[in-house]
């Protein structure tokens, strides 16, 4: 008997979304349309062994471990971030890091400069950046905690270096897209932040994001007191201990977007690689009044645990 060798290919949204990103990019229907099930196909068929590194599990036990546990969802509940170890295989990343090398030789930062320094690819722009987030097991960990088939691929990445010497010492968090904005602007919200970590950040100031766990609920709580137009600079809230984001290279870092954070200092021999994608749930725009003012209203999974959690406390 012949082998079958047909690979199904389940022609869904995600497949809109990658043809709609290819014709933004300037690609034809028809060549986005082949390129997309190209990409599905590849998605489909049976993923080549990957050597991994030292101290690191191999490619094939991550697609069997990739589930968020409860603790994990407690975690991202209560805190507002996690941290999921060996998500990104050897070969991803150390593509993502030749994509970085790309972007540096026409965006590079002045000579002897040090402390933050930011690029903004588009999805498109940098494939082996976008596979960070599309060809690992990164999306689907994100949508556990906002429902399978519920958010959007971003349209832009970010690259977060940190060079040093550099010490932060201002001390205080922001919310992305909202400081500083004129009141009859809509601020710039999303859902969660996915990031990836191309270097290791595993010990204290070596570049790591700074976080203020735990404010994602108070935030909330400011902006139901005060209205969610009053989201034109920091709510004025007492804020919780910061702590430094540890990780190690190919690590991810899943954080609710109303949590606050801010650049760390980098006092390591190295400078600091991380990339940054700003993942949305369909329709969010349109509801940003209710999102500030209610920090599970993209988490739908996350509901009745955080119902159960509050019940408890009573």
């Amino acid at each position: 008997m012949a082998e079958n060798n047909t690979i199904t290919i389940r022609v869904d949204d995600r497949i809109e979304k990658a043809i709609a990103a290819l014709t933004r990019g300037g690609a034809s229907a028809t060549v986005a349309i082949e390129r997309a099930i190209l990409e599905s196909a590849r998605r489909a068929a049976p993923a080549p062994p990957i050597a991994a590194k030292p101290g690191s599990i191999d490619s094939q036990t991550l697609s069997v471990q990739r589930k968020l546990t409860r603790e994990q969802l407690l975690q991202f509940a209560e805190r507002g971030y996690i941290v999921i170890p060996d998500v990104v295989p050897p070969d991803v990343l150390a593509a993502a890091n030749k994509a970085v090398d790309n972007q540096l030789r026409t965006h590079s930062p002045e000579e002897g400069h040090a402390g933050p320094h930011f690029m903004f690819p588009l999805w498109e722009e940098e494939p082996d950046l976008a596979a960070l987030l599309r060809d690992t097991e990164a999306f689907t960990l994100a949508e556990e905690l906002t429902g399978d088939g519920a958010m959007e691929y971003p349209w832009q990445t970010q690259i977060a270096m940190t060079y040093p010497p550099y010490t932060d010492d201002r001390g205080m968090p922001h919310i992305d897209g909202g400081m500083r904005r004129k009141a009859d602007e809509p601020p710039r919200t999303f859902t969660m932040l996915a990031g990836f970590f191309l270097t290791d950040q595993d010990g204290d100031d070596t570049g790591n994001l700074y976080v203020w766990p735990g404010t994602h609920r108070q935030h909330a709580e400011y902006f139901r007191a005060h209205g969610p137009d009053a989201f034109t600079s920091y709510p004025d809230i007492e804020l919780p201990e910061r702590e430094q984001v540890r990780a190690r290279a190919g690590d991810l870092l899943l954080k609710h977007y109303m949590v606050g954070h801010n650049v760390g200092s980098n006092t390591s021999d190295s400078v600091r690689r991380t990339v940054y994608f700003r993942l949305k749930v369909r329709g969010h725009d349109a509801t940003w009044r209710q999102i500030i003012q209610d920090p599970w209203h993209d988490f739908t999974p996350l509901r009745p645990l955080v119902s159960s959690l509050e019940n408890n406390a009573e």
